[in-house]
């Protein structure tokens, strides 16, 4: 990878920053700039940046520090000073005048920047000379340095008088990696690459750019589609870019550093104490002040790489043997005891022994496990589980974290077979309250895999026939009962749950939720209501739900079995209530900050994906959707492969792409999702909505059959969703239906569904675009044309030429934001389509062919298609005809 292509990558962002630079060396006022920021992040590639747009116009000199303190005369300026033979004998001033003629010479009348590079290391006559130049205005400068305390005394000063601008230059933000990436690669990036990616480099722009030429070259970065994702077998690189990088952070540290080093890359997090003991209270001290580690603030300091690819490239260097060997000689500072260490500790520990092939005791080794699977390392609990044997005590306990691991990586099959691998005279001698645990892991698993409702009926049965059998036995210690009651009844609410039946259990949940005597139970308990509520009307009682429970387990440091629930809970909430802005937010910032990211097969691009299909914003759909598609390919988390496949049709379809949504409801309409009810819910409703838009006769009706079955069972909110997916002129019992439910939820958009019903019902233009101002106000434009359109029917039915010229404003006003209109005005005998109305709508108001091609994203010749289709439908022969009949 050459200095051409290093600059190239570093120069796809920032742009805003160099600008800056390059102002200051054009401001008259100015001497120049410094770029200050630390190793790595780029300053040398922002100065050749500079100096690309500058050098048409501008004479540029490159000079360079020592890197280190020199007593070398002029040595800064070694390659000006070569030309002026004799400068040793000579005075200052004559030195100086000599170097300011042969300057303005080879500039030639242009202006002259020197940009310095490479301090400390620049001697004190090389300064005096560059301060009398810039004073004389003979050059500008631009330096690059680290910090303004490594700056000389001279150019520190002249910042402090504001005459030497300054722009800092850090490491990448994570947006600021996204940015960088989807350019580099010249293609979507999925999430879980961002967040890989990101973490591993720490921002730094030089690590970066070699993280994805190693993974680019090995293999392991790949295009899905169009979108990158990381998968496959890693493969040995031919060029390893990361170890010169690596190569040159060691470059000069002493053996005890270097083994310091090797250690932390083992150890990969702990606690300040544990660094000291293990590496030595010098070597901790050299290697922060070279910035090599970093220790966290706070009373439970944290030390760790400041770069973590060094770690993962020192780890990767160290053989089995000599892990090995290093774990033995820290065995006798540290304990193993998991009761005894963090979590930190002990997960670092367990990677450590799982990479040098050692064995942990099954009790370290379990809680090591356990502490991944909080983590959201499924690996790591994979590893840690795989060595208890089937008959060991702890056997059962090691299948329900090996399914739970599974589960994360959304092997759903090997999730259950986990469990199904138990011994079954193991469980018959398991006492109830374990068996009952096993039983509800088991449970869990069976939701996602065909068949696995038909086992959960049996595996409840065991269940109840142990519990009734345990009330008889006189030694049951009533303790050990409850809990299993528990164990049984949150497998049964979750299997209620999963397949939709919220009318069941709703009630119990709500006492459930408010169990005081076990804060564990009444969280989970709590968690599954979260989307209970959300589905049957109650949607900001469920948000407020979800934020209480995320705020009671952070505070007791819980960790929730339903926790899953909760946030399909709120996500859903948001999304139906309107606040597509708030869920936005949520979920970008869990992008931020979950490990899941990495691992999570893109169900925070699917969340995105659904919040923009669902408020219209069908091009950020598609886009989010297209990335959440490819990862799912790779890991299909939550069985989501329909949901994402249907919103795609809905979404291409919104953008008059039919062929590409016909082929990707096909897609979603070959799949058998074993998800949960919710989402196939979803994604039905996304397939009815995207055969509405190739205007299937069908589609109306079939949305309505759906609202009324989600009514009969409770589900108001899904019942909304279809009802008005299906609302539409002339279907009177639509709006009344659509009434009934509305009342029956909670939430801005059931007030905009209610009093759009009501404006249908009473032929009220008024109330229908009161109804389309609170849409707009939440920004949703599909929704708001909705409501406009119905103002426009009634108007014209009713003859109310002035709200029928607002309404039809308004409408035209939409046409930009909602490219093919849900709904179109039934406002002639003329069967229009919804694309013909909408080019009528815009031919109307004068735009000529090739500007309604641009507006709504099609070719000039569809646009003239369809024009001829309209003048043959309306019987007319020119555009003058068509602007008479707008009104």
């Amino acid at each position: 990878m050459g200095a051409q292509e290093r600059r190239r990558w570093s120069s796809l962002v920032r742009q805003e920053i160099l600008g800056a630079i390059v102002a200051h060396l054009h401001d008259p006022a100015l001497y120049g700039a410094a770029i200050i920021g630390p190793r790595g992040v780029g300053k040398t590639t922002m100065a050749h940046g500079v100096e690309a747009r500058i050098q048409s116009t501008t004479h540029v000199i490159n000079i360079f520090g020592t890197g280190s303190a020199t007593d070398s005369p002029y040595g800064a300026l070694s390659v000006l000073m070569a030309t002026l033979s004799g400068y040793e004998s000579e005075s200052p001033t004559t030195t100086m005048h000599k170097l300011t003629e042969l300057i303005k010479q080879e500039a030639q009348g242009r202006p002259t920047v020197i940009m310095l590079d490479d301090l400390p290391g620049i001697d004190t006559e090389s300064v005096g000379l560059l301060v009398q130049l810039l004073m004389t205005g003979t050059v500008k400068l631009l330096v690059m340095a680290r910090s303004l305390s490594e700056l000389p005394d001279d150019l520190a000063w002249m910042i402090k008088d504001g005459r030497l601008a300054t722009e800092r230059v850090n490491d990448f933000t994570r947006a600021e990696t996204r940015t960088l990436l989807k350019k580099a690669l010249d293609g979507p990036v999925a999430e879980s690459v961002v967040s890989s990616l990101f973490e591993l480099s720490a921002g730094n722009p030089l690590v970066l750019q070699a993280l994805v030429h190693e993974n680019l070259t090995r293999g392991a970065l790949r295009k899905r589609g169009v979108v990158w994702v990381l998968e496959g077998p890693r493969q040995e690189a031919t060029e390893n870019i990361l170890d010169d990088l690596v190569e040159a952070r060691l470059l000069g540290l002493p053996q005890s550093a270097r083994t310091g080093l090797e250690k932390l890359a083992l150890l990969r997090t702990v606690s300040l104490s544990v660094a000291l003991q293990v590496l030595g209270t010098d070597v901790v001290s050299e290697l922060e002040e070279l910035s090599l580690l970093s220790v966290s603030p706070g009373p439970n300091s944290l030390v760790s790489f400041t770069e973590p690819f060094m770690g993962e490239s020192l780890r990767e260097r160290l053989s089995p043997v000599e892990k090995a060997q290093r774990f033995q000689e820290m065995s006798h500072v540290i304990t193993l005891d998991p009761a005894a260490v963090d979590k930190h500790h002990l997960l670092a520990f367990a990677a450590w022994a799982n990479d040098a092939g050692l064995s942990l005791k099954p009790k370290t080794a379990l809680a090591a496990a356990q502490a991944a699977l909080v983590s959201f390392d499924p690996q790591l609990a994979l590893a840690c589980s795989a060595g208890i044997p089937r008959e060991h005590p702890r056997a059962v306990k090691a299948a329900q974290i090996r399914s739970r691991a599974y589960h994360l990586l959304a092997n759903y099959p090997l999730a259950v077979t986990a469990l199904d691998s138990i011994d079954p005279q193991n469980l018959a001698h398991l006492s109830l309250k374990k068996y009952s645990s096993w039983a509800c892991a088991l449970i869990s698993s069976l939701l996602w895999v065909p068949e696995g409702y038909s086992r959960i009926e049996a595996v409840l049965a065991v269940l109840d026939a142990r519990i009734a059998a345990a009330h008889t036995e006189a030694d049951r210690k009533d303790e050990d009962l409850k809990k299993a009651e528990k164990y049984r009844r949150l497998a049964y609410f979750e299997f209620q749950v999963h397949r939709g039946e919220f009318a069941l259990v709703a009630q119990e949940l709500e006492d459930g939720s408010r169990d005081p005597s076990d804060r564990s139970y009444r969280l989970n308990c709590a968690s599954l209501l979260v989307l209970v509520l959300a589905v049957t009307g109650r949607e900001l009682d469920a948000i407020a739900l979800s934020e209480a429970i995320n705020l009671e387990a952070a505070e007791y440091d819980l960790v929730l079995r339903m926790r899953e629930w909760s946030v399909h809970g709120i996500v859903f909430g948001l999304i139906w209530t309107g606040q597509w802005r708030a869920c936005e937010s949520l979920v970008k910032h869990a992008a931020e900050i979950s490990s899941m990211t990495r691992h999570g097969g893109g169900v925070m691009e699917l969340a995105l994906g659904i919040v923009y299909a669902y408020t219209g914003r069908a091009e950020q759909a598609a886009d989010m959707l297209l990335i959440a598609a490819a990862q799912l390919e790779v890991r299909d988390t939550y069985n989501s492969s329909a949901l994402v496949y249907s919103a795609l049709a809905f979404s291409c379809a919104q953008l008059d792409d039919l062929p590409n949504a016909h082929s990707y409801l096909a897609k979603a309409r070959e799949l058998e999702p074993w998800t949960l009810w919710v989402n196939r819910s979803l994604a039905e409703f996304f397939q009815l909505m995207a055969l509405r838009w190739f205007e299937d006769p069908s589609a109306i009706e079939k949305l309505m059959a759906r609202g009324e079955a989600d009514r009969a069972k409770g589900r108001f909110a899904t019942a909304s969703m279809n009802l008005f997916g299906a609302a539409t002129y002339g279907k009177d019992e639509v709006f009344l239906l659509l009434e009934e439910v509305s009342l029956m939820r909670q939430g801005p958009m059931a007030a905009i569904k209610l009093a759009l019903a009501r404006a249908y019902q009473s032929q009220s233009a008024a109330m229908a675009l009161a109804a389309a101002d609170m849409a707009h106000n939440l920004e949703l434009p599909a929704v708001e044309s909705r409501c406009v359109i119905t103002a426009l029917e009634i108007a014209h039915i009713a003859g109310d030429l002035t709200e029928s010229r607002e309404a039809q404003h308004r409408l035209e006003l939409l046409v930009s934001q909602v490219p093919v209109l849900p709904l179109v005005p039934n406002n002639s005998v003329v069967p229009l389509t919804m694309r013909e109305r909408q080019i009528v709508a815009l031919a109307s108001r004068g735009l000529a062919n090739r500007e309604i091609a641009d507006r709504i994203g099609v070719s000039i010749r569809t646009v003239e298609g369809h024009l001829y289709q309209v003048f043959a439908k309306l019987g007319i022969t020119s555009r003058s005809e068509l602007e008479q009949r707008k009104d």
